[in-house]
């Protein structure tokens, strides 16, 4: 079956996930992947969408538009990329995680560096914390992935490095040891 890629954007509201995989079912799609998150009110999803080769993307897009009442923007696009997988170094999963004060040379610091090592970021959550201190806080943490090729050593001196830079702290963990530690 081929793929599809499916992109919301608007307000949150309960139900949405269910309405959207009900219009697809009702299709013949099948979620195979979803990554979707809320925002300041807002939900914002990816799904890979499995359908049927003869799929009427006019129907599925006007079942969509029906079921999420208009209020939600929406695209649905075919990856030319999805038949046959890249071929795909050896990579080791691990979790960055930076706190400090705001700033807007955070993202962009860390990210340079990260890339400058062909590392792929797979997943960035920024929050600005304010709680009960004078100042507010920032926390990143940003789940990548790492060539095996690359020196650990060395990239860890390059995140202490940029850390020190911009004046946060950080801390590196393999993403298995990460999870281990971080169990409820």
């Amino acid at each position: 079956m081929p793929e599809i890629i499916i992109a919301i954007v608007g307000p949150d509201k309960p139900g949405l996930v269910h309405k959207v995989s009900q219009v697809l079912a009702a299709r013949g799609g099948n979620i195979e992947e979803i990554n979707q998150t809320t925002l300041k009110g807002q939900f914002a999803g990816l799904f890979s969408v499995s359908v049927p080769a003869d799929l009427d993307q006019a129907l599925l897009e006007s079942g969509l538009s029906e079921a999420l009442s208009g209020t939600m923007s929406f695209s649905v696009f075919r990856p030319t990329s999805l038949t046959e997988p890249p071929e795909v170094e050896v990579q080791e999963p691990y979790v960055i995680t930076l706190q400090g004060a705001p700033s807007p040379s955070l993202i962009p610091g860390i990210t340079q560096t990260v890339a400058s090592f062909e590392a792929n970021i797979d997943n960035l959550r920024a929050l600005t914390l304010s709680g009960d201190q004078e100042t507010p806080k920032k926390v990143l943490v940003l789940e990548i992935s790492v060539p095996k090729k690359v020196q650990q050593r060395v990239f860890r001196q390059a995140l202490s490095l940029t850390a020190e830079e911009l004046g946060v702290e950080i801390s590196l963990q393999h993403r298995d040891i990460f999870e281990s530690l971080h169990r409820l």
